[in-house]
C-alpha cells in the first residue's frame, strides 16, 4: 500500500558519507530515513586503508557495522530502497522512492557519491579494486617498492606520477594513444626513467604475482599492478531536480559547513567534492552534514515554541 511518509531528514546514500550522517542525527533523537541501494563505490576493495583505527578493514565491514550501531538509536532507519524524484513544496521536500512510498522531509542530505568512469579497455573493470587502483594513499603501501603501470597521459598523469614515485621507482606510463605530456615533462620523466608507452592498450589480464598488459602491435608488458587516473560521474541527479547549484568539476557546491544552495539541502561525502576521496573524509563530511541538520531543527523548534 503507497502512503506518504514523514520525516525530519531524509539522508540519499547509505554508504560512508550517509551512515555517518545518520549516526549524529540519531544521537541527536532526530527522525531520519537513510535510503541505500548498497552499491558504494568502494564495494570492488578488498580492505579499506588510511582510516584511523580501522586500517586494512574490508569496506563492507565498515558499513556492516555503521548499520549494526545504528541500531540503538530508534528514531534512525535504514530502507533499502532507491530515490527516485525530489521536488521542493511548501517548505518540504517531497521524495519518490522505489518502494512506492513518498517521503516528505524538512531536510534533506544527499550523499550518492561517484562512479569511476574507466578506461574502455577489456579487462579494466574486472580488475578495478584488486590489482587496478586510483590511490596511492588507499593502495600504495600493499605494492610499494613494486614494479607498477599508470594508465593516463597530460598534466594529471604528471601529477600523479609525482605522488607513484615515492613509492615505485619501477613505473611505466601507458597513454593509450599519443602523450599529451610537455617536452619539460617528458625529459623529468625520462631522467627518472620512466618510460611513456603510447600504443594502444588492447586488453589487461589477470596473472601470477600482478597483472598481463597486451597493446595493439602485440606487445606484452607485465606488471605488479597499475593506477588508473579516471574521470569521476557525480550522481547529482536528485540535486539538480532541487535546484542545487554545481560545480565546474560537476559536484555539488557547498560551502564549509556542506550547506548546498538550496536552504534545507545538504551534500556529503565524494559527491559534494569532499577530498581526499578516503573513508575518513567522508565520514567527516557526513558527521557535519548532519550536525547541520540537526542545528537547523533545533533553532526553527526553539524559536516556534
Amino acid at each position: 500500500m503507497q502512503k506518504t511518509i514523514e520525516i525530519e531528514v531524509a539522508v540519499i546514500g547509505g554508504a560512508t558519507a550517509g551512515l555517518a550522517a545518520a549516526l549524529t542525527l540519531g544521537r541527536c533523537m532526530r527522525n531520519a530515513i537513510v535510503f541505500d541501494t548498497g552499491s558504494p563505490r568502494n564495494k570492488p576493495a578488498a580492505h579499506a586503508h588510511n582510516f584511523f583505527t580501522r586500517d586494512g578493514t574490508p569496506p563492507s565491514e565498515l558499513l556492516r557495522i555503521a548499520r549494526e550501531q545504528l541500531v540503538l538509536y530508534p528514531s534512525v532507519q535504514v530502507e533499502q530502497a532507491a530515490i527516485l524524484s525530489a521536488a521542493a513544496e511548501n517548505g518540504r521536500f517531497i521524495l519518490q522512492a522505489d518502494n512506492g512510498h513518498t517521503y516528505r522531509a524538512q531536510r534533506v542530505v544527499i550523499a550518492t557519491g561517484v562512479k569511476d568512469d574507466l578506461p574502455a579497455i577489456p579487462g579494466v573493470a574486472e580488475l578495478w579494486g584488486s590489482k587496478l587502483f586510483h590511490c596511492p594513499y588507499c593502495h600504495g603501501w600493499e605494492v610499494k617498492d613494486l614494479p607498477v603501470a599508470l594508465f593516463g597521459s597530460g598534466e594529471m598523469a604528471y601529477e600523479f606520477t609525482r605522488l607513484l614515485y615515492q613509492l615505485n621507482k619501477d613505473l611505466v606510463i601507458c597513454t593509450n594513444g599519443p602523450a599529451a605530456f610537455t617536452k619539460e615533462q617528458l625529459q623529468s620523466l625520462a631522467r627518472r626513467h620512466i618510460k611513456v608507452l603510447e600504443e594502444k592498450v588492447a586488453k589487461v589480464e589477470d596473472a601470477p604475482g600482478g597483472i598481463q598488459i597486451t597493446f595493439s602491435d602485440g606487445t606484452v608488458l607485465h606488471k605488479s599492478a597499475a593506477y588508473v587516473k579516471t574521470s569521476l560521474v557525480y550522481h547529482t541527479e536528485l540535486a539538480v531536480q532541487l535546484g542545487c547549484e554545481l560545480t565546474e568539476q560537476g559536484s555539488i557546491k557547498v560551502n564549509g559547513l556542506y550547506e548546498t544552495s538550496v536552504a534545507g539541502v545538504l551534500a556529503a561525502g565524494d559527491v559534494s567534492g569532499s577530498t581526499p576521496h578516503q573513508v575518513s573524509a567522508a565520514a567527516a563530511s557526513g558527521h557535519m552534514a548532519g550536525a547541520m541538520c540537526n542545528n537547523g531543527l533545533a533553532k526553527e523548534a526553539f524559536e516556534e515554541q
